[in-house]
Formats: C-alpha cells, structure tokens, sequence
C-alpha cells in the first residue's frame, strides 16, 4: 500500500485506479488525471497508516490501536 501511495502521490499510475481504466477516453477526458491520482495517493497513505496501526498493536499487545486502526480505516473508506 506505501509503494502504490507513493507512486499515486507523484500523479502517476491512473492505469492502477479499477474503474478509471476502463473508461474510455471520452469519459477519462472528463478527470483531472493527476489531481485524482494524487487525492487517490492520500488515500493510500491513510490505508498504510490504519495497517501500522493495526500490525503495532499486535506487536505491543495494545488491542486501543487495533480499534483506533479500525475506526481510521472505516472512516476512510466512508
């Protein structure tokens, strides 16, 4: 998920977004390309973050950060 973050974040890989890439040009004229690789790269980011959350509180034992990982990434995804 940070690779894919990282490689949004810089406006590149639209080809990766599902539902973008089977538009056709018509409709994929109608986007900011990168604006919306770079929106869809925060995402990503913030799904990364949920999931370190998530493994650390497995390592530490701490079931808070598996319920704060858990409420982030709903959050997100809502």
């Amino acid at each position: 998920f940070l690779i894919l973050a990282i490689v949004l974040s810089k406006g590149k890989g639209a080809a990766l977004l599902a539902g973008y890439n089977t538009m056709s040009d018509k409709e994929k004229a109608q986007y900011d390309e990168a604006a919306l690789c770079k929106f869809m790269g925060k995402i990503m980011y913030g799904i990364s973050f949920c999931i370190l959350l998530m493994g650390t509180s497995e390592l530490l034992g701490q079931p808070i950060l598996l319920f704060a990982g858990v409420g982030l990434l709903l959050g997100l995804v809502l």
